[in-house]
């Protein structure tokens, strides 16, 4: 006998729906139907999507539900069925539940007000569920297809008392596995580069070079095939496996279930396909689009000198590993940093000086980036959901403005209920269950927006070159958190309303002969509109401050060319290219682009500056001594390596000496040229030229300095740089730089044309600008601005909405009051600036308060801003005057159909 699967979270909410939603004699005819239907279609799209099957169910069923669920109570008020009697029930679910009936109904005969506020709190729930997917899916979000994934950890080594960390070498690696005890498992990875084929076409992508004990420690189990397993790396490398994604599996091999066994060329390298990964999993960092793994002791052989496995200065691995039930992060750093000083003692002279000083280790719970990353990218989104979080804040205190309007004009219908026995407390709860049922649709909708805004999202392509695979649609974390913050608002803005709704003189109420007749003085009225303006403000001026910081990005001098230059990323490394056969491709594909017209200079370079590439290298300088160093130590460099055009295509001036020419290949003595300030700080005699650095032991003449330029950030200070020959330092992977006076297209189709007549099989690499390609360092400051901008004026909209509606409320429950002065004789001109003024109050003091808000809050920017002051009087003057503008037009109206009153006509209605 089997046993029925208990129902999940979303049957369970669903369920809970339809009882607090749907009329007794529907639910109890049609609820366990509807309830069994929900099942099946949510197993059914769970099977074909997977988490984001609850989603797409709850984007269809939960419209249903409430239309459905209003219609019924729409037919039960018209035509209700009689209904033997029964006891009558005092539980508080059936009181709440006969509360929401009375909302629903109340909802039902105002239906604008109805959507208004719906779609209000949509907005402002929306865009904090769309910044909150993104910041789930970047550092919240558990490892997808890992099992028990808050065990796994990132093992850094460090400095004693530092917080950044190294990556790893592999014999690190080893002695750190053989004598761990705080972990259940460690595992080693790497990134390669790989150029994939199953045919005769190559294509790029990005593969991991894995130890055996990978699949393991992470808990991943395999979709097809088999996965890595057991903890002699060099052996599975002799076996020529290879496991891929199951994306990859799906795109270039249309999901043939024989791929199993099949031959994949990776490098040029035939291997044979072993596994398909699980569907989610993509790798450690889930952002970016792992294609394929590899043995680890395979690196070598497909990245080269970079990958070697037996040298312990070459730290290009990251470690992950699984800690033991009961074992804190903590504890685990400490034993692993014991562990850390023991490999330094026990390593002697195998590591490099400088390796020495790292001693300790650093363990971070896996969160998806980079342990030093995560933490600036969880600020970033931190500000931005603030600044969403302000919109919804606008949109609540929107909304709370219209529920005490609404109060306002039941208040002859709320001192019958008080005169017919409710007490006070009854109907703050009847007024609270609306705002929650207000802000509970309201929320949900926004979810909907959500989920469409983070498609949006995921189309846009960002101008970096590393392929991107992450998945932020809003799941069921979002879900939760969005519907949470929903009901927190709608109770923390429905309750003053409430509150001041039931506060009503029942005799002088009922005696009056309408709802809503006279002037009633509201501080909570008023100070609605002061907060609305207030927040707009601080929501503006950080949009201002961002735009402002982007334009001053775009107009920074980097030191070099950006316009006017085609750029490609080649890679015939990953190709199987050996070195001399990839020099001649690369030698013969700059003549063939310097005979396309137009053309000005073709040069390489291994790094494109401000592309978020740093490369450093080690070395000595005479007479310099490196900080808590010795005599002899190496120096940290900033470093790149180019060829003679390099210079002339960026244009970045010569100072003095040469550049490098084509006899400074591999067989010359190594040269160097430096940039002005590396001369400056390391030879301020002025005898940089000619005189003699050393890598290791290799000496170093250099020959020219240059002028400075950017190279890692726009608003980064002048440091030390220094150029090498690319002819005396192999490296597979270059980028191409064409300097044009014609158009990047025809430069782009002539590169592609000549890359694919070269040879058939490269991939065809990825062209561009390098204005498009700089523009990564700006991508901060773009999308704050895009979202904030977004935001703002949102924002903006939803306070004038609501500046307009309250005043033109407050102007239509005076209409009494204004025929009285216009039949004393006051002039329509004195009514519009009796208006205007009293609106005008009210604005400067919202103003006043959102620039001390703003100049507080704006702080917290700074490190986004470009060298922009967080009070930036252009900014805030800026977005004082459009709020000031927009804010008289919202006056302006209500005050012109005030002026526009017929005196004896607005007595005889009241």
């Amino acid at each position: 006998m089997t046993r029925r699967r208990p129902p999940s979270w979303s049957e369970r909410v669903y369920a809970v729906l339809i009882q607090l939603l749907c009329p007794p004699s529907f639910r109890d005819r049609f609820g366990q139907e509807m309830g069994d239907f929900f099942r099946d279609r949510l197993h059914d799209e769970r099977a074909r999507r997977g988490r984001t099957g609850d989603l797409v169910i709850w984007a269809r069923a939960l419209p249903d539900l409430v239309s459905t669920a209003l219609r019924e109570h729409a037919a039960a008020f018209v035509n209700p069925l009689p209904t033997p009697p029964s006891p009558p029930s005092d539980s508080m679910s059936s009181r709440l539940f006969s509360d929401a009936r009375f909302a629903l109904r109340g909802f039902r005969k105002h239906p604008v007000f109805f959507g208004v506020a719906v779609l209000v709190v949509a907005l402002g729930t929306g865009a904090v569920s769309t910044i909150f997917s993104v910041a789930n899916a970047v550092v919240l979000r558990p490892l997808p297809g890992a099992r028990d994934a808050s065990a796994l950890v990132e093992v850094g080594r460090t400095r004693t008392g530092e917080q950044g960390s190294l990556s790893a070498s592999y014999p690190y690696y080893e002695y750190v596995a053989r004598h761990s005890t705080s972990l259940d498992g460690l595992a080693a990875w790497g990134m390669v580069p790989v150029t994939l084929s199953t045919g005769n076409h190559g294509v790029q992508g990005l593969g991991n070079a894995v130890s055996g004990s990978y699949f393991s420690v992470l808990g991943v189990q395999p979709f097809l095939g088999t996965l890595f397993a057991g903890s002699d790396d060099r052996a599975l490398a002799g076996e020529g496996v290879v496991v891929i994604s199951h994306a990859y599996w799906q795109r270039e091999l249309a999901g043939d279930s024989t791929a199993i066994g099949r031959p994949l060329s990776v490098n040029g390298r035939a291997l044979t396909i072993v596994g398909v990964a699980p569907p989610r999993f993509v790798g450690v960092y889930p952002a970016l689009r792992t294609d394929v793994w590899i043995p680890v002791a395979m690196g070598p052989e497909l990245r080269g000198e970079a990958a070697d496995l037996t040298n312990a200065g070459i730290s290009w691995m990251q470690l992950v590993g699984r800690l033991k039930r009961g074992t804190s992060a903590s504890a685990a750093q400490r034993e692993l940093s014991a562990v850390s000083a023991q490999y330094v003692s026990a390593a002697g002279v195998a590591e490099p000086k400088g390796m020495s000083e790292y001693t300790a280790a650093r363990v971070d719970r896996v969160a998806g980036l980079p342990a030093e990353v995560a933490g600036a990218v969880a600020g970033f989104l931190g500000v931005l959901l603030a600044i969403a979080a302000l919109v919804l804040l606008i949109a609540s205190v929107n909304v709370a403005s219209m529920l005490l309007a609404r109060a306002v004009v039941r208040r002859r219908e709320i001192a019958m209920r008080i005169a017919l026995g409710a007490t006070r407390l009854r109907l703050v709860r009847q007024l609270l269950v609306e705002s929650l049922l207000l802000f509970g649709l309201g929320g949900a909708a926004g979810t909907l927006l959500a989920v469409w805004g983070t498609r949006l999202l995921q189309r846009v392509e960002l101008p970096i070159d590393v392929p991107l695979s992450l998945d932020v649609s809003p799941d069921v974390r979002v879900l939760v958190v969005t519907l949470l913050i929903a009901l927190a608002t709608g109770v923390l803005f429905g309750l003053a309303p409430a509150l001041q709704g039931s506060r009503t003189d029942v005799q002088s109420t009922l005696r009056s002969d309408s709802a809503g007749s006279g002037r009633r003085r509201s501080r909570l009225r008023d100070g609605l509109i002061v907060g609305q303006i207030a927040l707009s403000l601080l929501l503006l001026s950080s949009a201002g401050l961002f735009i402002r910081a982007l334009g001053r990005g775009r107009t920074a001098d980097p030191g070099f060319q950006v316009d006017g230059v085609v750029t490609a990323a080649l890679d015939v490394g990953s190709a199987g290219y050996p070195e001399a056969r990839g020099r001649a491709l690369y030698r013969d594909l700059a003549e063939r682009l310097g005979r396309v017209p137009g053309v000005q200079s073709v040069a390489y370079a291994r790094v494109l500056p401000l592309s978020m590439n740093i490369s450093g290298r080690h070395f000595s300088v005479p007479g310099q001594v490196p900080p808590g160093g010795h005599e002899g130590d190496a120096i940290s460099v900033n470093t790149d390596e180019v060829d003679g055009g390099y210079f002339r295509a960026l244009r970045i001036p010569l100072v003095s000496g040469r550049v490098f020419l084509t006899s400074d290949d591999e067989q010359a003595p190594r040269v160097a040229v430096i940039n002005e300030t590396f001369a400056r700080r390391y030879f301020p005699a002025g005898d940089a030229l000619g005189a003699t650095i050393r890598e290791d032991s290799t000496p170093i003449t250099i020959v020219g300095i240059v002028r400075d330029s950017k190279f890692a950030k726009l608003d980064e200070e002048a440091a030390p740089f220094l150029y090498q020959p690319a002819a005396q330092i192999w490296s597979g992977a270059t980028n191409l730089l064409v300097h044009t006076l014609g158009t990047p297209e025809a430069v782009t189709a002539a590169l592609l044309r000549e890359v694919s007549s070269l040879d058939p099989s490269l991939p065809s690499p990825r062209v561009t600008t390098l204005r498009q390609s700089t523009a990564v360092v700006l991508l901060p400051q773009r999308i704050a601005a895009a979202v904030t901008g977004a935001l703002g004026l949102t924002g903006l909209l939803l306070a004038a909405v609501g500046l307009y509606g309250i005043l033109s409320f407050s102007t239509a429950q005076r209409t009494r009051e204004m025929g009285v002065r216009l039949a004393l004789g006051a002039s329509r001109t004195g009514i519009v600036q009796l208006v205007l003024g009293e609106g005008l109050r009210l604005v400067v003091v919202g103003i006043t308060v959102g620039l001390v808000l703003a100049g507080m809050a704006t702080r917290a920017l700074r490190p986004f801003l470009f060298g922009i002051s967080p009070l930036d009087p252009l900014a805030f003057a800026s977005v004082g005057a459009v709020l000031l503008g927009v804010s008289l037009l919202a006056i302006w109206l209500p005050a012109r159909r005030a002026s526009g009153v017929d005196p004896m006509r607005s007595m005889r209605a009241e």
